[in-house]
Order: structure tokens, then C-alpha cells, then sequence
């Protein structure tokens, strides 16, 4: 999870979600925060939450200097990667989460026709509980994998976010679909949204007049355990 270093109340909010996310006693949780005025506020919102003990272990590092909303995504990334992992997925302190998020991004199959895992859903009305789909990539919560980290996201992540002359866009996420598209790579995500942005004042890109236009109107902070389809198939 990247982390400001300047929204304990996000960050607080955020981890109450996280706290209450089925199958967390499975897997590893670090946070890479950035240095900022309330830093050492958030610092022990991320204590506290590692008292709980509802991860399998709990990681804090605190960057020298500020990376900003290009770098320090990358840098969480990598030093994941660098573990050993074999999926990472990455966070943020101003997106909350369904209780069932893990056991989502735990069933997909590791597709290497596949780029991402997405937990958000920005569909509207009520959609299946239980359907994965191909999807946009969005940046609220998602999963990738290590060939796929290390062999094109990973290295060209930088390049990528530099918009190309006439075109807008110039964030990691926006990267990260212009690799999809070349690489002819897809994107899979549920039709009920298992992730929602809370952030709504405080964020780099994000403008406060466009909060509504942002949140997940399928979301909800419980889902009852699933067997998912894709395209009509089960996911075992």
C-alpha cells in the first residue's frame, strides 16, 4: 500500500476495511509511505493496524524523500517483487475494500494472456456478485504478476506514463493500459465493484468536484463467499 504521509484519516478508514477482508492471514501487507506532515500520524495508524494481527506480517518503510504518485507505486512494486513474490497486488490509503477482495484476486488463474487483476468496477446498477469480465484497467486495487512485472511493467513503467504528443494522460495507470493495448494483453475484473475511493479532497489528480463521478455504485463492504464465473465459466 502506497501511503502520503499526509491523510491518517483516509488511511485509518481504509485499514478498517482491510482489517475486516477474509483470507488476510495469508498474505504479507507493506506499506511504503512517503514522508509528509502528518507522517508520523499515519505511521501509527499503520502500527495499530499491525497490532490487530489480521495480516500474516506487517511491513512499514518510510521513503528518504518523496517519490510522488509516478515513482512511489513503482518502488512498492518492485521491493514486493523483490521478495519472491509471485503476485503482488498494489493499494492505496483512500481506497477501501469488500470483505471478500482476496478470495477475488486469489481465484484468478495465472493467464499469461492476462495483464491485470482489477478489484473496481465502475458499472452502474446492481451487477452479479459473482461474474469476472474482461475490464478497464483502473488503479484502485489491483493484482499482477511477476513474469509480467519484471519482463514489461517494471521497465517500461516510466516511459509508458509519458503521454504521447496530442494525448492526455500522463499517470501510471494510463501507462499501464498503453502497454495492455500494444502487448494485446487483457484486463479482468468483477462486475460488482470490490474496491470504492473514499479520497475525496487531498489527491494529486483527483479533483473534488469530480468525487461522485468516481465512486463504485456496486460496491459493498460485505459479500458473502462465491464460486466465480468467468464468461459463464467457474473459477476453481
Amino acid at each position: 500500500m502506497t501511503v502520503s504521509g499526509d491523510r491518517p484519516g483516509y488511511l485509518a478508514e481504509t485499514l478498517e476495511s482491510w482489517s475486516a477482508v477474509r483470507g488476510l492471514a495469508e498474505w504479507s501487507f507493506r506499506f511504503v509511505v512517503e514522508p509528509g506532515r502528518e507522517e508520523s500520524r499515519c505511521r501509527a495508524v499503520v502500527e495499530e493496524f499491525a497490532r490487530r494481527r489480521v495480516a500474516r506480517d506487517v511491513h512499514l518503510e518510510v521513503n528518504d524523500e518523496r517519490r510522488g504518485v509516478l515513482a512511489n507505486p513503482h518502488h512498492a512494486l518492485s521491493g514486493a517483487f523483490a521478495t519472491g513474490a509471485g503476485f503482488v497486488v498494489l493499494a492505496e490509503e483512500d481506497i477501501v475494500v469488500a470483505d471478500d477482495v482476496c478470495e477475488f484476486l486469489a481465484a484468478q488463474p495465472d493467464d499469461p494472456e492476462v495483464l491485470a487483476v482489477c478489484a473496481f468496477s465502475a458499472l452502474a446498477a446492481p451487477q452479479p456478485a459473482d461474474v469476472v469480465a474482461d475490464a478497464p484497467f483502473s488503479p484502485w486495487v489491483w493484482g499482477t504478476w511477476a513474469d509480467r512485472w519484471h519482463d514489461l511493467l517494471g521497465p517500461r513503467w516510466f516511459d509508458a506514463a509519458r503521454a504521447p504528443h496530442g494525448e492526455q494522460g500522463n499517470g501510471f495507470d494510463f501507462g499501464i493500459v498503453r502497454l495492455q493495448e500494444a502487448a494485446g494483453l487483457r484486463v479482468l475484473g468483477p462486475l460488482a465493484s470490490r474496491s470504492d475511493n473514499i479520497g475525496r479532497e487531498g489527491g494529486v489528480h483527483a479533483l473534488p468536484e469530480e468525487f461522485e463521478e468516481t465512486r463504485a455504485t456496486t460496491f459493498a463492504a460485505h459479500r458473502d463467499p462465491v464460486r466465480w464465473r468467468v464468461a459463464g465459466r467457474a473459477v476453481r
